[in-house]
């Protein structure tokens, strides 16, 4: 395996950006810490025809995210330099959760055009998430009743549905709806991204307070199951490239002793190798080219098939050319 250069992982505390409170006009729709969009009233200074109030109420919006992403990244940078990383992160980070989700909004409602659009797409959309939302509901509801405590295990379980439940669509874009209208589809994978921070944000969390009181040693006591999970949660926390940088360095010494899983190890070297220097080793992580998946920005050497596959062999993973196999042939 690869070394990581690092100091000795020390505990971590997380750094919160200290970011100017959201403007005025958005804080109607922030509720315990979250943001509710409502009817995106916020938003209509985004699309023509908006007047002069909206307009500006959308640029106070525009000019908050920028600094409150900015705060928030720099943030990261200092968690990460306490811990011995010391990088410019190649995307933004969200420790501060309502940026992020501003930052997702931002990005989806960009799908649209006009304002009329937009809200016809959003409330013919809102059938087929309410109708997803309550399955996974009582899907959770039901692994309430078979694990029912708060230890670790069966909080795992409850928290594992929605992650992969929330997640699956992101694949096929809910392809295999039949009768939803493109820009549908579009403002219903806008509703999934918006509840899929708010999963990870809280699986984040929860993953990091475990990380810290057990060490990965004691997760894997708790069954490999679980272990599964936290690794999943962990690998998901994108805007928490700290935890990600501590998660590891325990994996590592575990998956070469055989005691931990060395494709998981792999993964995870990977999605915090493209965080911290933009590059990663094992192609693990890919991205839609021309219409299908291809590993995204590989290191040195990687370029080379046959030396991709040989790292991935070291690492118990299967070729690129049959994993991407296990994905839709198109995005």
């Amino acid at each position: 395996m690869p070394k990581y250069k690092a100091l000795l992982l020390s505990s971590l505390t997380i750094f919160l950006c200290a970011a100017a409170p959201p403007p005025p006009s958005i804080a109607p729709f922030i509720k315990n810490g979250t943001l509710d969009t409502g009817d995106y009233s916020f938003a209509r200074g985004a699309f023509p025809g908006a007047t002069p109030e909206q307009i500006k109420n959308w640029s106070s919006i525009t000019n908050y995210l920028k600094q409150c992403s900015q705060d928030a990244t720099s943030a990261e940078e200092s968690a990460l330099k306490k811990i011995g990383v010391s990088t410019h992160l190649e995307k933004e980070a969200y420790q501060d959760h309502i940026c992020g989700q501003l930052d997702t909004v931002q990005y989806n409602i960009k799908n649209f055009k006009t304002w009329e659009q937009f809200q016809t797409a959003y409330q013919h959309s809102l059938p087929y998430f309410q109708a997803y939302k309550m399955a996974i509901d009582a899907s959770v509801n039901a692994t309430n009743i078979l694990h029912p405590s708060d230890d670790i295990i069966d909080q795992t379980a409850r928290r594992v549905i929605p992650d992969q439940a929330w997640r699956a669509p992101t694949l096929n874009n809910f392809q295999e709806l039949s009768g939803v209208d493109p820009d549908s589809r579009k403002a219903l994978m806008g509703r999934l991204s918006l509840t899929l921070r708010i999963i990870d944000r809280d699986n984040t969390l929860w993953a990091r307070h475990v990380l810290e009181t057990k060490g990965w040693s004691g997760i894997l006591k708790e069954g490999p199951h679980t272990a599964k999970a936290l690794w999943l949660f962990i690998q998901h926390a994108d805007d928490d490239p700290a935890l990600q940088v501590m998660a590891l360095r325990q994996i590592e010494p575990l998956a070469k002793a055989g005691k931990s899983s060395k494709p998981d190890y792999a993964l995870m070297y990977d999605r915090v190798m493209l965080a911290i220097t933009g590059k990663q080793h094992y192609g693990s992580q890919l991205s839609c080219q021309n219409h299908h998946y291809a590993p995204y920005s590989l290191d040195a050497g990687a370029q080379n098939p046959k030396t991709l596959d040989a790292r991935r062999a070291e690492m118990d993973l299967p070729s690129e050319a049959q994993y991407l196999t296990y994905l839709p042939p198109h995005c």
